[in-house]
């Protein structure tokens, strides 16, 4: 008793404040307004992947009371489509209202379009060996005694054609230096395959032995 006695007005006077809230966003006159949101695709199953152009902004309609929409923008909305029960080929996925994250108070109302075509396709795994780009004149190359790539190859995933397009993998530009024994460096591979793309370490460490 004494517990619940203790900062009694303080706490009347937060009650009333809250039921107060309460009957003037309940009272208030309900807006429905529209929003273009960005699209977030989650959860595509291993080997597969999209192929086709999905639009990634979908309008979203949202109906709440006005002093909970004044000021609201898109960032405060977000909206996933799950593939995780995808298959192989054309498929169509309607979206869920429920897909639609925001605020108390506010309700969905309706999305557009209801639903949307997407392609999944297998894909491959490959390990395909790495190739260095160099920049520099031929008086340097020739230069050059070795190289050691660690590792020497990445696992790729892609889809089956892409392989034969991609016979290696190579790293980002290397600017060879003058004057130097060994030039050592971290480097990125880089992928131009819209559907590639690297199993794991993304760089490579590259060492380059020069003759004197």
């Amino acid at each position: 008793m004494r517990f619940a006695r203790r900062n009694l007005a303080l706490k009347l006077l937060a009650l009333a404040l809250a039921v107060s809230t309460w009957w003037f966003v309940a009272g208030e006159s309900k807006v429905l307004v529209g929003f273009n949101v960005p699209l977030e695709i989650r959860n595509v199953p291993r080997g597969l992947t999209l192929t086709n152009q999905v639009d990634r902004q979908v309008e979203v309609r949202l109906q709440g009371p006005s002093s909970l929409l004044t000021g609201f923008k898109p960032s405060d909305i977000s909206m996933a489509l799950d593939l995780g029960n995808g298959r192989p080929g054309r498929q169509t996925v309607k979206f869920d209202l429920r897909a639609v994250k925001v605020p108390p108070g506010i309700q969905v109302q309706r999305i557009f379009p209801q639903e949307i075509d997407v392609v999944l396709e297998r894909t491959e795994r490959r390990s395909i060996p790495v190739s260095l780009k160099l920049k520099g004149g031929k008086a340097l190359r020739s230069r050059i005694r070795s190289i050691e790539i660690d590792p020497p190859e990445v696992e790729v995933e892609a889809l089956p054609a892409e392989f034969s397009r991609m016979p290696v993998a190579y790293t980002e530009e290397i600017v060879l230096e003058p004057d130097v024994d060994t030039l050592s460096a971290v480097v990125r591979v880089e992928l131009r395959e819209a559907h590639a793309k690297i199993i794991g370490e993304k760089s490579v460490r590259v060492k380059i032995h020069f003759r004197q």
